[in-house]
Protein backbone atom coordinates (compact mmCIF):
# COMPACT_ATOMS: atom_id res chain seq x y z
CA UNK A 1 0.00 0.00 0.00
CA UNK A 2 1.79 3.00 -1.45
CA UNK A 3 2.05 5.94 1.81
CA UNK A 4 2.70 9.50 1.09
CA UNK A 5 5.83 10.37 1.82
CA UNK A 6 7.10 12.42 5.18
CA UNK A 7 8.28 16.13 4.81
CA UNK A 8 11.29 16.80 5.29
CA UNK A 9 15.11 18.23 4.16
CA UNK A 10 16.84 15.84 1.78
CA UNK A 11 13.29 13.84 1.10
CA UNK A 12 14.29 13.06 -2.72
CA UNK A 13 16.78 10.56 -0.93
CA UNK A 14 14.43 8.62 0.64
CA UNK A 15 13.06 7.76 -2.94
CA UNK A 16 13.54 4.16 -3.46
CA UNK A 17 14.36 4.78 -6.86
CA UNK A 18 17.18 6.99 -6.12
CA UNK A 19 18.42 4.52 -3.89
CA UNK A 20 18.89 1.44 -6.06
CA UNK A 21 20.27 3.60 -9.41
CA UNK A 22 22.61 4.24 -6.87
CA UNK A 23 23.59 0.83 -5.63
CA UNK A 24 22.81 -0.34 -8.72
CA UNK A 25 25.68 2.04 -10.49
CA UNK A 26 28.28 0.52 -7.98
CA UNK A 27 27.10 -3.08 -9.00
CA UNK A 28 27.76 -2.10 -13.01
CA UNK A 29 30.82 -0.63 -12.07
CA UNK A 30 32.01 -3.25 -10.12
CA UNK A 31 30.86 -5.92 -12.47
CA UNK A 32 32.39 -3.73 -15.86
CA UNK A 33 35.50 -5.38 -17.38
CA UNK A 34 37.73 -2.00 -16.20
CA UNK A 35 36.94 -3.23 -12.51
CA UNK A 36 39.15 -2.31 -9.28
CA UNK A 37 39.26 -0.97 -6.26
CA UNK A 38 40.05 2.56 -7.20
CA UNK A 39 37.20 3.75 -9.57
CA UNK A 40 34.96 2.19 -7.20
CA UNK A 41 36.25 4.26 -4.40
CA UNK A 42 37.30 7.54 -5.80
CA UNK A 43 34.18 7.42 -8.41
CA UNK A 44 31.41 6.41 -6.10
CA UNK A 45 32.49 4.92 -2.63
CA UNK A 46 34.33 7.90 -1.21
CA UNK A 47 31.76 10.70 -2.25
CA UNK A 48 29.40 8.80 -1.26
CA UNK A 49 30.23 7.64 2.27
CA UNK A 50 31.37 11.71 2.85
CA UNK A 51 27.46 12.33 2.05
CA UNK A 52 26.09 9.94 4.33
CA UNK A 53 28.46 11.29 7.37
CA UNK A 54 25.50 13.28 7.87
CA UNK A 55 22.16 11.03 6.54
CA UNK A 56 22.84 7.55 8.56
CA UNK A 57 19.49 6.54 7.71
CA UNK A 58 20.01 6.95 4.22
CA UNK A 59 23.22 4.66 4.55
CA UNK A 60 21.43 2.02 5.87
CA UNK A 61 18.94 1.15 3.08
CA UNK A 62 22.09 0.97 0.82
CA UNK A 63 23.30 -1.48 3.32
CA UNK A 64 20.23 -2.89 3.58
CA UNK A 65 20.71 -3.49 -0.66
CA UNK A 66 23.98 -4.23 -0.53
CA UNK A 67 23.64 -7.81 1.71
CA UNK A 68 24.17 -10.22 -0.51
CA UNK A 69 26.55 -7.93 -3.04
CA UNK A 70 29.43 -8.07 -0.20
CA UNK A 71 32.04 -7.11 -2.50
CA UNK A 72 35.35 -7.45 -1.53
CA UNK A 73 39.09 -5.62 -2.52
CA UNK A 74 42.39 -5.35 -1.21
CA UNK A 75 44.28 -2.88 0.18
CA UNK A 76 47.47 -4.07 0.27
CA UNK A 77 46.94 -7.94 1.35
CA UNK A 78 44.29 -7.08 3.16
CA UNK A 79 41.15 -8.23 1.95
CA UNK A 80 37.81 -5.13 2.87
CA UNK A 81 34.82 -6.19 2.35
CA UNK A 82 31.53 -3.66 1.91
CA UNK A 83 30.12 -5.87 5.02
CA UNK A 84 32.34 -3.22 7.35
CA UNK A 85 29.64 -0.36 6.47
CA UNK A 86 28.07 -1.88 9.35
CA UNK A 87 31.00 -0.50 11.57
CA UNK A 88 31.54 2.42 9.56
CA UNK A 89 27.51 3.58 9.91
CA UNK A 90 28.18 4.12 13.45
CA UNK A 91 30.12 7.10 12.67
CA UNK A 92 27.00 9.05 10.73
CA UNK A 93 25.04 7.81 13.50
CA UNK A 94 27.13 9.44 16.24
CA UNK A 95 27.65 12.64 14.18
CA UNK A 96 24.13 13.20 14.35
CA UNK A 97 23.37 12.44 17.62
CA UNK A 98 21.70 15.47 18.35
CA UNK A 99 19.21 15.28 15.97
CA UNK A 100 17.37 12.05 18.03
CA UNK A 101 16.05 12.72 21.41
CA UNK A 102 17.47 9.60 23.04
CA UNK A 103 18.86 6.65 22.71
CA UNK A 104 16.86 3.58 22.23
CA UNK A 105 18.28 0.70 23.94
CA UNK A 106 17.05 -2.80 23.47
CA UNK A 107 15.17 -5.08 25.80
CA UNK A 108 17.55 -7.24 25.34
CA UNK A 109 20.57 -5.20 26.55
CA UNK A 110 21.82 -7.65 28.88
CA UNK A 111 22.00 -10.80 26.75
CA UNK A 112 23.88 -8.48 24.86
CA UNK A 113 26.18 -7.52 27.32
CA UNK A 114 26.76 -11.20 27.42
CA UNK A 115 27.98 -12.40 24.28
CA UNK A 116 29.86 -8.75 24.20
CA UNK A 117 31.99 -10.36 26.97
CA UNK A 118 32.31 -13.57 24.95
CA UNK A 119 32.96 -11.67 21.89
CA UNK A 120 36.17 -10.10 24.07
CA UNK A 121 36.84 -13.58 25.88
CA UNK A 122 37.41 -15.25 22.42
CA UNK A 123 40.02 -12.77 21.22
CA UNK A 124 42.36 -13.51 24.73
CA UNK A 125 41.49 -17.00 24.13
CA UNK A 126 42.62 -16.70 19.92
CA UNK A 127 44.80 -19.77 18.28
CA UNK A 128 44.21 -18.14 15.11
CA UNK A 129 43.89 -14.28 16.06
CA UNK A 130 43.52 -12.52 12.27
CA UNK A 131 40.35 -15.51 11.99
CA UNK A 132 39.08 -14.97 15.28
CA UNK A 133 39.12 -10.33 14.95
CA UNK A 134 37.18 -11.13 11.15
CA UNK A 135 34.83 -13.64 12.86
CA UNK A 136 33.99 -11.32 16.33
CA UNK A 137 33.91 -8.29 13.87
CA UNK A 138 30.99 -9.92 11.91
CA UNK A 139 29.05 -11.08 15.40
CA UNK A 140 29.85 -7.66 17.00
CA UNK A 141 28.76 -5.57 14.13
CA UNK A 142 25.08 -7.27 13.91
CA UNK A 143 24.45 -7.07 17.41
CA UNK A 144 25.04 -3.13 17.06
CA UNK A 145 22.75 -3.41 13.59
CA UNK A 146 20.11 -3.95 16.16
CA UNK A 147 20.70 -0.73 17.78
CA UNK A 148 20.90 1.23 14.50
CA UNK A 149 17.65 -0.16 13.32
CA UNK A 150 16.10 0.59 16.80
CA UNK A 151 17.20 4.19 16.88
CA UNK A 152 16.95 5.02 12.45
CA UNK A 153 14.13 3.02 11.67
CA UNK A 154 11.21 5.58 13.23
CA UNK A 155 8.30 5.46 11.58
CA UNK A 156 6.00 3.11 8.78
CA UNK A 157 7.60 4.77 5.98
CA UNK A 158 11.27 4.12 6.80
CA UNK A 159 10.11 0.68 7.85
CA UNK A 160 8.27 0.00 4.52
CA UNK A 161 10.85 1.89 2.47
CA UNK A 162 13.64 -0.51 3.93
CA UNK A 163 11.68 -3.16 3.66
CA UNK A 164 10.69 -2.37 -0.33
CA UNK A 165 14.84 -1.58 -0.94
CA UNK A 166 15.27 -5.37 0.28
CA UNK A 167 12.70 -7.13 -1.61
CA UNK A 168 13.94 -5.61 -5.06
CA UNK A 169 17.63 -6.67 -3.65
CA UNK A 170 16.77 -10.10 -3.05
CA UNK A 171 14.83 -10.01 -6.58
CA UNK A 172 18.30 -9.46 -8.17
CA UNK A 173 19.46 -11.87 -6.86
CA UNK A 174 17.10 -14.85 -7.51
CA UNK A 175 17.59 -13.03 -11.67
CA UNK A 176 21.45 -13.66 -11.52
CA UNK A 177 21.00 -17.29 -9.74
CA UNK A 178 18.57 -17.65 -13.05
CA UNK A 179 21.79 -16.14 -15.23
CA UNK A 180 24.02 -19.02 -13.55
CA UNK A 181 21.54 -21.50 -14.19
CA UNK A 182 21.66 -20.50 -17.85
CA UNK A 183 25.32 -20.17 -18.16
CA UNK A 184 25.98 -23.09 -16.04
CA UNK A 185 28.76 -21.69 -14.23
CA UNK A 186 29.07 -18.92 -11.76
CA UNK A 187 29.62 -15.97 -14.04
CA UNK A 188 31.68 -13.13 -13.47
CA UNK A 189 30.07 -10.84 -10.95
CA UNK A 190 30.23 -13.92 -8.62
CA UNK A 191 34.20 -14.10 -8.76
CA UNK A 192 33.97 -10.20 -8.07
CA UNK A 193 32.15 -10.58 -4.66
CA UNK A 194 33.33 -13.59 -3.83
CA UNK A 195 37.21 -13.00 -5.16
CA UNK A 196 39.17 -16.44 -4.33
CA UNK A 197 42.31 -14.51 -1.80
CA UNK A 198 44.63 -16.52 -0.46
CA UNK A 199 44.32 -15.10 3.37
CA UNK A 200 44.79 -15.78 7.43
CA UNK A 201 41.17 -13.88 7.41
CA UNK A 202 39.33 -16.27 5.78
CA UNK A 203 41.12 -19.77 5.29
CA UNK A 204 40.78 -21.86 1.87
CA UNK A 205 39.12 -18.47 0.31
CA UNK A 206 41.33 -19.12 -2.54
CA UNK A 207 39.50 -22.55 -3.27
CA UNK A 208 35.87 -23.29 -4.13
CA UNK A 209 33.84 -25.99 -5.47
CA UNK A 210 33.04 -26.54 -9.21
CA UNK A 211 29.80 -25.73 -10.60
CA UNK A 212 27.02 -28.41 -9.50
CA UNK A 213 23.92 -27.37 -10.85
CA UNK A 214 22.67 -25.84 -7.85
CA UNK A 215 22.33 -21.78 -7.76
CA UNK A 216 24.77 -20.23 -5.38
CA UNK A 217 24.03 -16.10 -6.93
CA UNK A 218 25.92 -13.91 -5.29
CA UNK A 219 26.19 -15.49 -1.88
CA UNK A 220 28.93 -17.93 -0.42
CA UNK A 221 27.10 -20.84 -0.82
CA UNK A 222 23.47 -22.59 -2.26
CA UNK A 223 22.96 -23.30 1.67
CA UNK A 224 23.05 -19.56 2.67
CA UNK A 225 21.08 -18.49 -0.39
CA UNK A 226 18.30 -21.23 0.46
CA UNK A 227 17.81 -19.89 3.77
CA UNK A 228 18.44 -16.20 2.60
CA UNK A 229 15.30 -16.63 0.44
CA UNK A 230 13.31 -18.25 3.05
CA UNK A 231 14.05 -14.72 5.25
CA UNK A 232 12.81 -12.95 2.38
CA UNK A 233 10.07 -15.24 1.58
CA UNK A 234 7.37 -13.91 4.01
CA UNK A 235 8.36 -10.12 3.20
CA UNK A 236 7.17 -10.80 -0.06
CA UNK A 237 4.20 -12.10 0.67
CA UNK A 238 3.08 -9.08 3.26
CA UNK A 239 4.56 -6.21 0.82
CA UNK A 240 1.99 -7.64 -1.81
CA UNK A 241 -0.92 -8.14 0.11
CA UNK A 242 -0.12 -4.32 1.64
CA UNK A 243 1.43 -2.75 -1.38
CA UNK A 244 0.00 -4.87 -4.36
CA UNK A 245 -3.63 -5.14 -3.06
CA UNK A 246 -3.38 -8.92 -3.57
CA UNK A 247 -3.50 -7.99 -7.80
CA UNK A 248 -2.18 -11.07 -9.79
CA UNK A 249 0.00 -8.27 -12.15
CA UNK A 250 1.52 -6.74 -8.85
CA UNK A 251 5.54 -6.62 -9.17
CA UNK A 252 5.65 -7.97 -5.97
CA UNK A 253 4.00 -11.38 -6.21
CA UNK A 254 6.43 -11.86 -8.97
CA UNK A 255 9.36 -11.05 -6.65
CA UNK A 256 7.76 -13.64 -4.74
CA UNK A 257 7.75 -15.81 -7.26
CA UNK A 258 11.10 -15.44 -8.37
CA UNK A 259 12.48 -15.91 -4.82
CA UNK A 260 10.02 -19.25 -4.64
CA UNK A 261 12.13 -20.86 -8.11
CA UNK A 262 15.58 -19.50 -7.09
CA UNK A 263 14.63 -21.47 -3.32
CA UNK A 264 14.03 -24.58 -5.66
CA UNK A 265 16.96 -24.78 -7.55
CA UNK A 266 19.37 -24.28 -5.25
CA UNK A 267 18.52 -27.69 -4.15
CA UNK A 268 19.02 -27.30 -0.67
CA UNK A 269 16.75 -30.04 1.09
CA UNK A 270 17.52 -28.06 4.48
CA UNK A 271 15.91 -25.06 3.08
CA UNK A 272 12.79 -26.52 1.81
CA UNK A 273 11.88 -28.54 4.93
CA UNK A 274 12.67 -25.67 7.39
CA UNK A 275 9.38 -23.88 4.93
CA UNK A 276 7.46 -26.67 4.72
CA UNK A 277 7.37 -27.37 8.22
CA UNK A 278 7.22 -23.72 9.30
CA UNK A 279 4.06 -23.59 7.20
CA UNK A 280 2.87 -26.27 8.74
CA UNK A 281 3.32 -24.73 12.18
CA UNK A 282 1.91 -21.58 11.48
CA UNK A 283 -1.07 -23.01 9.92
CA UNK A 284 -1.66 -25.59 13.09
CA UNK A 285 -1.39 -22.78 15.27
CA UNK A 286 -2.94 -19.42 13.91
CA UNK A 287 -5.46 -20.75 11.27
CA UNK A 288 -8.08 -21.75 13.88
CA UNK A 289 -10.98 -24.08 12.64
CA UNK A 290 -9.73 -23.79 9.15
CA UNK A 291 -6.32 -25.11 9.81
CA UNK A 292 -7.07 -28.97 8.68
CA UNK A 293 -8.58 -27.57 5.27
CA UNK A 294 -5.54 -25.28 4.78
CA UNK A 295 -3.32 -27.98 6.04
CA UNK A 296 -4.60 -30.07 2.98
CA UNK A 297 -4.77 -27.47 0.99
CA UNK A 298 -0.96 -27.64 1.43
CA UNK A 299 -0.51 -30.87 1.24
CA UNK A 300 -2.16 -30.69 -2.22
CA UNK A 301 -0.45 -27.70 -3.11
CA UNK A 302 2.89 -29.35 -2.33
CA UNK A 303 2.69 -32.54 -3.93
CA UNK A 304 1.92 -30.60 -7.41
CA UNK A 305 5.14 -28.86 -7.00
CA UNK A 306 6.93 -32.14 -6.30
CA UNK A 307 5.27 -34.12 -9.00
CA UNK A 308 5.92 -30.59 -11.51
CA UNK A 309 9.96 -30.92 -10.33
CA UNK A 310 10.32 -34.83 -10.73
CA UNK A 311 8.37 -34.55 -13.96
CA UNK A 312 8.59 -31.16 -15.55
CA UNK A 313 11.63 -29.31 -17.02
CA UNK A 314 13.95 -30.09 -13.85
CA UNK A 315 13.51 -34.13 -14.40
CA UNK A 316 16.96 -34.42 -16.04
CA UNK A 317 18.50 -33.05 -12.93
CA UNK A 318 16.82 -34.66 -10.31
CA UNK A 319 16.77 -38.25 -12.34
CA UNK A 320 21.08 -37.24 -12.24
CA UNK A 321 20.80 -36.28 -8.60
CA UNK A 322 19.21 -39.70 -7.90
CA UNK A 323 21.17 -41.84 -9.80
CA UNK A 324 24.79 -42.67 -10.44
CA UNK A 325 27.11 -40.71 -8.31
CA UNK A 326 24.74 -38.98 -6.83
CA UNK A 327 23.91 -41.78 -4.27
CA UNK A 328 27.37 -41.90 -3.52
CA UNK A 329 27.30 -37.88 -2.76
CA UNK A 330 24.34 -38.03 -0.55
CA UNK A 331 25.89 -40.95 1.29
CA UNK A 332 29.34 -38.56 1.56
CA UNK A 333 27.45 -35.85 2.73
CA UNK A 334 25.15 -37.73 5.61
CA UNK A 335 28.34 -39.19 6.61
CA UNK A 336 30.47 -35.88 7.27
CA UNK A 337 27.57 -34.53 8.65
CA UNK A 338 27.18 -36.61 11.37
CA UNK A 339 31.26 -36.77 12.00
CA UNK A 340 31.32 -32.90 12.10
CA UNK A 341 28.31 -33.23 14.87
CA UNK A 342 30.22 -35.39 16.59
CA UNK A 343 33.09 -33.37 17.11
CA UNK A 344 31.22 -30.32 17.27
CA UNK A 345 29.58 -32.04 20.71
CA UNK A 346 33.20 -33.62 21.71
CA UNK A 347 34.72 -30.14 21.49
CA UNK A 348 31.80 -28.38 23.56
CA UNK A 349 31.78 -31.03 26.24
CA UNK A 350 35.67 -30.29 26.48
CA UNK A 351 34.14 -26.58 27.31
CA UNK A 352 30.83 -26.40 28.02
CA UNK A 353 30.11 -23.21 29.80
CA UNK A 354 31.84 -21.13 27.44
CA UNK A 355 33.08 -23.08 24.42
CA UNK A 356 36.18 -22.83 22.88
CA UNK A 357 35.77 -19.16 21.55
CA UNK A 358 34.94 -17.87 18.42
CA UNK A 359 37.19 -18.64 15.28
CA UNK A 360 38.35 -21.46 17.81
CA UNK A 361 36.22 -24.28 16.17
CA UNK A 362 37.62 -23.79 12.89
CA UNK A 363 41.29 -24.17 13.99
CA UNK A 364 40.07 -27.55 15.66
CA UNK A 365 38.29 -29.18 12.69
CA UNK A 366 40.97 -28.36 10.96
CA UNK A 367 42.83 -30.78 12.38
CA UNK A 368 40.11 -33.69 11.05
CA UNK A 369 40.29 -33.48 7.53
CA UNK A 370 37.08 -35.70 7.13
CA UNK A 371 35.86 -33.57 4.18
CA UNK A 372 37.71 -34.05 0.69
CA UNK A 373 40.72 -31.65 0.65
CA UNK A 374 41.05 -27.97 1.89
CA UNK A 375 38.06 -26.73 0.55
CA UNK A 376 36.27 -28.41 4.07
CA UNK A 377 39.06 -27.89 6.15
CA UNK A 378 38.34 -25.88 9.04
CA UNK A 379 35.08 -25.69 8.52
CA UNK A 380 31.72 -25.65 10.41
CA UNK A 381 29.69 -28.35 11.62
CA UNK A 382 26.47 -27.60 9.85
CA UNK A 383 24.14 -27.45 12.38
CA UNK A 384 23.86 -23.65 14.04
CA UNK A 385 23.07 -25.83 17.80
CA UNK A 386 25.96 -27.71 18.08
CA UNK A 387 28.19 -24.33 16.24
CA UNK A 388 26.80 -22.29 18.80
CA UNK A 389 27.90 -24.39 21.87
CA UNK A 390 31.26 -25.53 20.67
CA UNK A 391 32.06 -21.99 19.59
CA UNK A 392 30.26 -19.84 22.86
CA UNK A 393 29.01 -22.08 25.08
CA UNK A 394 25.90 -23.06 27.00
CA UNK A 395 26.07 -19.50 28.37
CA UNK A 396 26.45 -17.59 24.62
CA UNK A 397 23.90 -20.42 23.17
CA UNK A 398 21.21 -19.42 25.66
CA UNK A 399 21.91 -15.82 25.46
CA UNK A 400 20.97 -16.16 21.37
CA UNK A 401 18.07 -18.42 21.92
CA UNK A 402 16.58 -16.11 24.85
CA UNK A 403 17.06 -12.95 22.39
CA UNK A 404 15.48 -15.29 19.27
CA UNK A 405 12.82 -16.71 20.71
CA UNK A 406 11.54 -13.69 22.44
CA UNK A 407 11.42 -11.91 19.28
CA UNK A 408 9.35 -14.42 17.79
CA UNK A 409 6.77 -14.61 20.66
CA UNK A 410 6.38 -10.22 20.22
CA UNK A 411 6.25 -10.98 16.82
CA UNK A 412 3.25 -13.34 17.02
CA UNK A 413 1.83 -10.77 19.56
CA UNK A 414 -0.63 -7.90 18.36
CA UNK A 415 0.54 -4.53 17.80
CA UNK A 416 -1.61 -1.48 17.41
CA UNK A 417 -4.43 -0.94 15.22
CA UNK A 418 -2.31 -0.89 12.32
CA UNK A 419 -3.20 -4.23 10.06
CA UNK A 420 -0.55 -3.69 7.93
CA UNK A 421 2.39 -3.28 11.03
CA UNK A 422 0.07 -6.92 12.32
CA UNK A 423 0.67 -8.39 8.77
CA UNK A 424 4.33 -7.56 9.21
CA UNK A 425 5.14 -9.00 12.63
CA UNK A 426 3.74 -12.22 11.37
CA UNK A 427 5.90 -12.13 8.48
CA UNK A 428 8.71 -11.44 10.93
CA UNK A 429 7.71 -14.23 13.03
CA UNK A 430 7.61 -16.47 10.30
CA UNK A 431 10.71 -15.41 8.62
CA UNK A 432 12.43 -16.16 12.30
CA UNK A 433 10.82 -19.38 13.05
CA UNK A 434 11.84 -20.72 9.60
CA UNK A 435 15.22 -19.80 10.08
CA UNK A 436 15.65 -21.27 13.85
CA UNK A 437 13.90 -24.75 12.07
CA UNK A 438 16.66 -24.66 9.78
CA UNK A 439 19.43 -24.22 12.00
CA UNK A 440 18.74 -28.16 12.73
CA UNK A 441 20.38 -28.84 9.61
CA UNK A 442 22.94 -25.78 8.51
CA UNK A 443 24.80 -22.81 10.34
CA UNK A 444 24.92 -20.16 7.28
CA UNK A 445 21.44 -19.09 8.97
CA UNK A 446 23.43 -18.04 12.15
CA UNK A 447 27.39 -17.46 10.50
CA UNK A 448 26.50 -16.77 6.46
CA UNK A 449 28.13 -13.24 5.92
CA UNK A 450 24.72 -12.69 4.85
CA UNK A 451 21.91 -14.52 6.10
CA UNK A 452 23.18 -14.04 9.74
CA UNK A 453 23.78 -10.26 8.50
CA UNK A 454 19.48 -10.22 7.61
CA UNK A 455 18.50 -12.19 10.44
CA UNK A 456 19.47 -9.71 13.01
CA UNK A 457 18.45 -6.90 10.90
CA UNK A 458 15.25 -8.51 11.39
CA UNK A 459 15.53 -8.48 15.17
CA UNK A 460 15.94 -4.85 15.56
CA UNK A 461 13.36 -4.24 13.12
CA UNK A 462 10.96 -6.19 15.51
CA UNK A 463 11.77 -4.42 18.09
CA UNK A 464 11.26 -0.79 16.29
CA UNK A 465 7.77 -1.75 15.22
CA UNK A 466 6.07 -1.91 19.06
CA UNK A 467 7.32 2.12 19.17
CA UNK A 468 6.12 2.49 15.60
CA UNK A 469 3.01 1.99 16.47
CA UNK A 470 2.83 3.74 19.70
CA UNK A 471 3.45 6.90 17.90
CA UNK A 472 1.02 9.26 16.41
CA UNK A 473 0.55 9.28 13.11
CA UNK A 474 3.10 11.97 11.06
CA UNK A 475 1.71 14.81 9.37
CA UNK A 476 2.00 13.87 5.13
CA UNK A 477 2.46 15.87 2.62
CA UNK A 478 0.16 15.55 -0.65
CA UNK A 479 1.24 14.49 -3.84
CA UNK A 480 2.56 11.71 -5.41
CA UNK A 481 4.23 9.54 -3.54
CA UNK A 482 8.43 8.96 -4.95
CA UNK A 483 9.38 6.47 -2.58
CA UNK A 484 6.99 3.53 -4.43
CA UNK A 485 8.72 1.98 -7.26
Amino acid sequence: MSTPYITGRADWLRNDTFVLSAAGVSVALAASAFYSPLPLVIVIGIPFLLYCLSRPYELLLVMVFLIPFNFVFTIGTVPVAIELLKVFAWIPFLLTRRQRSEFIGSRFNKWFAVLAGIILLSLIRANDFPFTVKESVRLASNLGLVYLALNLVDSREKLFQLLRVLTVSTFLVACYGFYQWAIQGYGALFWIVNPRLNTSLAHYRDDFWPWRNRIISVLTSEMELGHYFNLCLPVGVMLWLTEGRRRVGSKWLLMTFAMLAGLVLTFTFGAWLALAATCALFVLTLAGKARWKLLLAGVVILSLLVALVAYGPLRPIVVAKATGTAIGSLTWDIVTRLIGWKLAMQTWLSHPLLGVGIGNYEVTSAGYDYVLGPQSQGSSPHETYLYLLASIGLVGTLSVLVIMVSTLRSNLQDVGVDPDLRLLKLALAFALATNLIGWFGDDSGFYGPHAGYLLWLFVGLSEAIPRIAERPLTPFRAGPNPASL
